[in-house]
């Protein structure tokens, strides 16, 4: 039998796989191990006997971390749980205020919704993945569509 981590049990591992993923659209990010849970491995051993013994991960496990938006677009606060990713809090715009509380899948799409800076680094690493610049590819389908005409 072999040990698979389980992101319901133990969500800290997750949430720095996720931040360092994500890091190229944020201007950075913190993990917040003190109000997290379970830290240690006798808590992670509790944490599992009860989810044994239950059926259910207790509403205790939470991983909690700090995102700094890119271009000043602000600080959320963000905690992840077996109902997903949720910002805690925000500071910046109005906009961003609104979305405290919203739950979503996964921390991508968090930082898309929230984030238009995120959403266009986002854009240049894809464009970066095909190795080409944005720039180039725009000024090539402006030939192509000059071609057809």
């Amino acid at each position: 039998m072999t040990s698979t981590h389980n992101i319901l049990l133990d969500p800290l591992p997750e949430i720095r796989a996720a931040l360092s993923s994500n890091s190229f659209g944020v201007s950075g990010s913190k993990v917040i191990e003190e109000k997290s849970f379970p830290r240690t491995e006798e808590e992670l051993i509790s944490v599992k006997d009860e989810t044994r013994s239950t059926g259910i991960t207790p509403s205790r496990v939470v991983g909690r971390a700090e995102i700094v938006l890119k271009d000043e677009e602000g600080i959320v606060s963000l905690r992840l749980d077996r109902s997903g990713w949720t910002i805690d809090s925000a500071e910046g715009s109005n906009e961003l205020s609104q979305k405290v509380n919203k739950t979503y899948e996964s921390l991508e799409t968090l930082l898309i919704d929230i984030s238009e800076s995120y959403v266009q680094a986002m854009n240049q690493e894809i464009w970066k993945r095909f190795g080409m610049e944005k720039e180039n590819s725009e000024v090539e389908e402006e030939d192509n569509a000059e071609r057809s005409i």
